[in-house]
Parts: structure tokens; sequence; C-alpha cells
């Protein structure tokens, strides 16, 4: 048996960043593209286009160098503030996790396997 938890940054009671703001910056990572990445976590270009730009105002700021259309297409690339983010909510979830994981085993011992 595991534990499970969610946990989120907030801004003024508005989502700042979270696990699916993190998977979508990967996405564009690793595509290229803001475009397909929403498309590939099953969302509007428009949603993630607001995701990104509420996380951008909150945390006050850019997270994606932007290309438009033209004759090579356009595109997305991660700003290197969006990769310390992404490195730091990584690190911050990894030892959060540890720490729920000891927690849990500690407090549940007697009645649930792991």
């Amino acid at each position: 048996m595991k534990v499970k938890f969610k946990i989120w940054m907030e801004e003024g009671g508005c989502v700042a960043f979270a696990e699916g703001r993190r998977m979508l910056l990967e996405a564009v990572d690793r595509l290229g593209s803001l475009n397909a990445a929403a498309k590939e976590l099953g969302m509007s270009y428009r949603a993630a286009w607001g995701k990104i730009k509420a996380t951008e105002k909150a945390l006050d700021l850019r997270l994606l160098d932007v290309t438009t259309g033209g004759k090579g297409g356009g595109g997305a690339k991660l700003t290197p503030e969006a990769r310390e983010l992404i490195s730091s909510y990584n690190k911050y979830m990894n030892k959060v996790s540890s720490i729920a994981e000891k927690e849990f085993k500690l407090s549940f011992k007697s009645k649930y396997r792991s």
C-alpha cells in the first residue's frame, strides 16, 4: 500500500503551479510546441495557454520562448526560469513523497502492508 497526496502552490487563492502544469511544461520541452503538448495531455490549446499565463503572472516570470508560424512553423521552448521551476518542484515533491511514505509506514505499520 502507498500513500497518495496532491500539493499545489497558490498565489492570491489561485493555483500558481502544480503537477499538471509541470507535466505541461515537460511536454512542451519534449515536443517543442505548446499545441502539441496540450493535445498530448488532452486539453485545448486555449486551456494550456491560460495555465501558462496564469503561472507566469502568479510567479512573475516567463516560462516559454515562443515563435509564431511562418515558413518553418512555430514552436515553444522552456526558459531557464521554467527549467529551474521544474527542477525545484521535482526535488521538493521527491522530498515530500519520501517523508509522507515514512510517516505512513510509521502510523499504519501494524494495520497495512506496504
